[in-house]
């Protein structure tokens, strides 16, 4: 049976191999992408519980120092300030009427605060107790016994400012004995002579003191107690878990004896796990301790991780669904390939063994019949025609004879035959190249290889080879005679250009090469050819060269236009577009004459002083990093012809001017501002002028005048007397000063002439300008 099972697994290698990945990356991939994101989220929220602990406990302390803090200070500067309380501590005979005001006031302190539960007041003198229930009593009638123990005894301010106690009141001729109640007692006394303390107590109570402390601590989830440093408990919620477990020894211990102001950690109490969060507080020498149930706390947590287990489940058993889905749509056409070739693989002496090798075998034939075809391919004479004109174009054929000898074995001409090269290169290719990919470029010359051929099968033996990503090279067999070509080629040329225009809407240059009298003279026409190809920088695109006419052509010595580039240059820093202009047809106009290499080197050398020009003139941002050199040149080199190259010059010297006169412009701003905010700041400087600003922005007085003019329509002085004038008004229709102080205090010393010119600004004297504008205030009233 296992081995039968084993003998299926085999022959069905690639099924089972299917299978076994589809379950494997799924299983991989579903549980860590769970356990990611159990991790990441379990994480967060263990960390978001902390941070609410910390927070709570951080909260509760806050608000218990602010509670604590503000009502000591209030009830003290009761204690120190009210009539009443000094009365009901100090006086000697009270009526009624005395004492039921004194208790009505002590009633109404106590009101005012929530947290205070009672106030007494202790008067030793007449022994007698003031209480905010409206009761009064003797000393040693007073139903709260303890207090009165507690003031007696001798080292009472030991016990600190907030003295926590289990208060027990007792009523006489009353049946409610022995009711209780959990206080925080603040004293406020005076030592009398005989040594008793005539006082009043504010009592506070614990447990509305618990509620406002953890007041927003939500469901529950968190109790708190408050303990000294002696380790008595302060105030502690009634009921919970702070009454089932010893304190002092399992949670203070930790606590008392760390030196941090705050932290937590976690405990286990009653068989349960809590966080324990604390703040010391050194002003009020109290511990705020907070405990929560960890486990409830994580609860989130735990159900979380349990709803992303089961869907890690859910997602596996999608997942094997899905992979036996997808194993039946890839494995079907593999197995009906498989039957198909099985009867031609498969050998009936020795049978493959699983779909593997059936495949293998079959992509080796495939594999070796390719072979063959691409064997037979390149033994073709069309290819074998191209490699061989390419070898001699590039000069890497050996003797003569074996260079004659292969191309009249390959048809490409005898032995007297002469021959032309030609070189067609596209035009504008850099654009053309970012406009279309790579395919339809190739389609193109395909095209333009086409259209060569038409044209020239009635009249010449034609051969063309790509040789550079945007020129094609055209080889003509010309014959034996001895009669010139020139003019015929020359035609035919014109031909091909009319047609790439007219059928592709794309122009090319041509260039001719002059005669290779033998085949192996191929490498020198083509070379020819390409020179004079180089010279559509100066004739202009769609147009024909021959190499005879770049030879024959008269041209100028190159001398370098060193005086007419420094005018440039000077036109440049000076923002002179026209005169740029104009001296860059010169400068280009001269260049024209000379030969290709020292035209490229003129217009390099022009590049690099412009560019070294612009960055003395202004700094370059991120977004002008196109302004290198290097990049430049590149940009240069892509253009056709010298017209394109002009105009990118000139525009790049625009945009040259545009960044130095944007930074011009920010810095020119930035100083009227200046100076503007100074005239506002010293108006009232009598001495204020257009010197004193020019000594404060460090230009000359012309130059400050021109530029506040240009940058804000008016000159200095108008804008000094505006401002000053401006300030007057206000002056005299929101103060009663004399006319003449104004004028003083706006920077004119002379009142004659500050009259003067506030009539001639606003129209009519200060006196009537005040008259009228309240006048017209009254009325407005």
């Amino acid at each position: 049976m296992m081995k039968t099972i084993f003998a299926f697994i085999r022959k069905k290698n690639i099924l089972f191999k299917i299978i076994l990945s589809y379950s494997l990356v799924g299983f991989l991939f579903v549980t860590g992408f769970s356990y990611v994101i159990l991790f990441k989220v379990s994480s967060e929220l263990t960390n978001e519980v902390n941070e609410t602990s910390a927070r709570m406990i951080e909260q509760s302390y806050n608000t218990a120092d602010i509670l604590l803090s503000s009502t000591y200070n209030y009830y003290s500067q009761l204690f120190l300030k009210n009539e009443w309380i000094n009365s009901a501590m100090f006086g000697n005979d009270f009526t009624p009427g005395d004492i039921h005001k004194i208790n009505s006031q002590l009633n109404n302190f106590k009101q005012t605060n929530p947290l205070v539960s009672s106030i007494y007041v202790y008067n030793y003198n007449r022994r007698l107790v003031f209480s905010s229930s409206l009761t009064f009593s003797t000393i040693d009638n007073f139903f709260d016994k303890g207090m009165t123990d507690l003031l007696e005894q001798k080292k009472m301010h030991g016990e600190g400012i907030f003295i926590p106690r289990k208060a027990t009141f007792t009523f006489p001729n009353s049946t409610n004995t022995g009711l209780s109640q959990n206080l925080i007692s603040v004293i406020y006394s005076n030592l009398r002579p005989d040594g008793n303390r005539d006082s009043m107590i504010v009592n506070l109570d614990q447990n509305v003191l618990q509620q406002l402390v953890m007041k927003g601590s939500g469901e529950g989830n968190y109790q708190m107690m408050i303990v000294n440093d002696q380790g008595r408990i302060i105030s502690s919620p009634e009921g919970d878990i702070f009454q089932k477990i010893d304190i002092p020894t399992e949670m203070l211990k930790p606590i008392m004896g760390n030196n941090g102001k705050r932290g937590s950690f976690i405990t286990q109490l009653s068989d349960k796990n809590y966080m324990v969060s604390y703040v010391k507080a050194d002003r009020l020498g109290w511990n705020f301790i907070i405990l929560a149930d960890y486990d409830k706390l994580l609860g989130k947590v735990y159900t979380l991780k349990s709803f992303i287990l089961r869907i890690t489940l859910l997602c596996l058993a999608i997942m094997a669904i899905t992979s036996a889905f997808f194993t039946k749509i890839i494995y079907v056409p593999i197995y009906q390939l498989i039957k198909r070739t099985l009867a031609t693989t498969e050998s009936k002496d020795k049978p493959l063994l699983n779909e593997y090798d059936l495949l293998n075998k079959s992509f080796s034939l495939l594999e070796s019949k390719v072979s063959n075809l691409q064997s037979d391919i390149n033994q073709s004479v069309s290819a074998r025609r191209q490699s061989f004109l390419r070898s001699i174009l590039h000069g890497t054929l050996g003797k003569g004879a074996d260079v004659q000898q292969a191309m009249k074995k390959l048809g490409l001409g005898q032995e007297s035959d002469r021959y032309v090269v030609c070189v067609l290169k596209m035009d504008s290719f850099h654009e053309m190249s970012e406009k279309y990919d790579m395919v339809d470029i190739s389609l193109l010359k395909y095209a333009i290889e086409n259209i060569s051929r038409e044209m020239a099968s009635s009249r010449y033996k034609l051969e063309v080879l790509e040789d550079g990503h945007d020129s094609l090279d055209l080889i003509f067999n010309i014959g034996s005679d001895d009669e010139p070509h020139g003019l015929q080629i020359k035609a035919l040329l014109a031909e091909i250009q009319n047609n790439v225009e007219k059928f592709l809407k794309i122009t090319v240059t041509a260039s001719i090469g002059p005669v290779a009298e033998r085949a192996e003279d191929l490498k020198l026409s083509r070379l020819g050819a390409d020179q004079a190809v180089h010279f559509r920088l100066v004739y202009g695109t769609n147009s024909l060269i021959s190499y005879e006419q770049i030879i024959t052509e008269e041209t100028k010595e190159y001398q370098y236009p060193v005086t007419l580039e420094k005018q440039m240059m000077y036109s440049l820093k000076a923002g002179e577009l026209e005169q740029l202009r104009e001296l860059s047809d010169e400068f280009f106009a001269g260049v024209h004459r000379f030969k290709y290499d020292e035209i490229i080197l003129s217009l390099v050398q022009l590049l690099v002083m412009t560019i070294r020009t612009a960055k003395g003139m202004s700094s370059f941002g991120r977004e002008d990093a196109d302004l290198e050199i290097h990049t430049c040149q590149q940009q240069v080199l892509r253009l056709d012809t010298l017209e394109q190259i002009e105009s990118w010059y000139l525009s790049l010297c625009e945009r040259i001017i545009a960044i130095r006169d944007r930074e011009s412009r920010s810095k020119n701003n930035k100083t009227v501002e200046k100076m503007a905010e100074y005239i506002k700041d010293h108006y009232t400087d009598p001495n204020l002028s257009v010197d004193m600003l020019a000594q404060l922005i460090g230009l000359s007085s012309s130059y400050v005048r021109k530029l506040f003019k240009e940058e804000t329509g008016k000159s200095v002085a108008e804008h000094i007397a505006e401002h000053r004038f401006q300030k007057a008004q206000e002056l005299l229709m929101h103060t009663d000063h004399p006319a003449k102080k104004i004028g003083e205090m706006v920077g004119f010393d002379n009142p004659s002439y500050f009259y003067v010119l506030f009539k001639k600004h606003v129209g009519m004297t200060p006196d009537h300008y005040r008259r009228e504008n309240k006048l017209e205030n009254m009325m407005t009233d």
